[in-house]
């Protein structure tokens, strides 16, 4: 159980990205070396690493980045962007290590519009999660809350937002379910290939409902409308995209062909190369 891996530490992009930079210079670096660099204390630090191996950035047994770690340090160092957000979001929704981030995303939020943290709080209990402090369960929906809302976070996606002034204690604000009308299409393609490679490596067809209920995937996880999705799957489908899946929706068919065999990350790469180009 991970309920509490951040030691109540929230998501800070700054320091988590100096962490990454860090990692990215040499693969050891001492717990005294990342205090003083993050001018943090011990818990800190060791949450900021902790953060790392939950995104997917770093493996801290082999110590070593991942390859995507390494991807975003050379597109996205800061981790600034909000493709870079979105990607961060993926990969704890898609986690379920990550058990609050992965419970609330695939299986709360999808059926929300507007909720309490006190909401998402007894959903979780609801679902059997107990932590042997109580106190970790409700830091932790207090940190995936405030991510959403707090610019040093995940602001700039734009998922969740309040619907008043933003309120200093998570607990009593009123959130809704702020869904992107303009999410990158690289960023859904990415995420559809990733899950391939993670479940189904062979797989050359999936349904739009899968795509829309399979926990980790685009439609949970975003929470994307059928008709959002043909629209971004229609894109991906054209020359623009570089064709990197087909669809076949007529005839009362359900299917998206995976036409690209390369890496996901690659994906990733055509998004900021695409971007540096504009």
């Amino acid at each position: 159980m991970a309920i509490g891996f951040s030691q109540n530490f929230g998501l800070e992009l700054k320091l988590l990205s100096t962490t990454l930079n860090a990692f990215s210079q040499k693969n050891q670096v001492s717990r005294m070396e990342l205090m003083r660099l993050l001018g943090v204390g011990d818990n800190k630090a060791e949450a900021l690493v902790t953060w790392l191996k939950y995104i997917g950035l770093r493996d801290n047994v082999k110590q070593e980045l991942t390859s995507l770690g390494e991807a975003l340090i050379k597109f996205d160092p800061y981790l600034e962007e909000v493709f870079t957000q979105w990607i961060i979001h993926y990969k704890l929704a898609s986690n379920p290590e990550a058990e609050v981030w992965y419970i609330l995303s695939n299986e709360f939020l999808p059926n929300q519009t507007q909720f309490s943290y006190y909401d998402a709080l007894d959903f979780l209990i609801s679902k059997g999660l107990h932590a042997k402090n109580a106190n970790h369960l409700k830091a932790d929906v207090s940190i995936f809350l405030r991510s959403f809302i707090s610019e040093s976070a995940l602001n700039k996606t734009g998922y969740l937002k309040t619907d008043a002034q933003v309120k200093r204690i998570v607990s009593q604000n009123k959130f809704y379910k702020n869904p992107t009308a303009d999410i990158p299409p690289y960023l859904i393609a990415y995420v559809i290939f990733e899950q391939r490679e993670k479940n189904s490596l062979n797989l050359s067809t999936i349904t739009i409902k899968e795509l829309l209920t399979l926990k980790g995937n685009v439609g949970r996880i975003f929470s994307l409308s059928r008709e959002k999705l043909e629209e971004i799957l229609k894109l991906l489908s054209s020359p623009q995209y570089n064709q990197l899946v087909y669809l076949a929706t007529s005839a009362g068919l359900d299917q998206v062909g995976l036409k690209f065999k390369g890496n996901s990350l690659e994906i990733i790469k055509m998004y900021y190369i695409k971007e540096r180009k504009r």
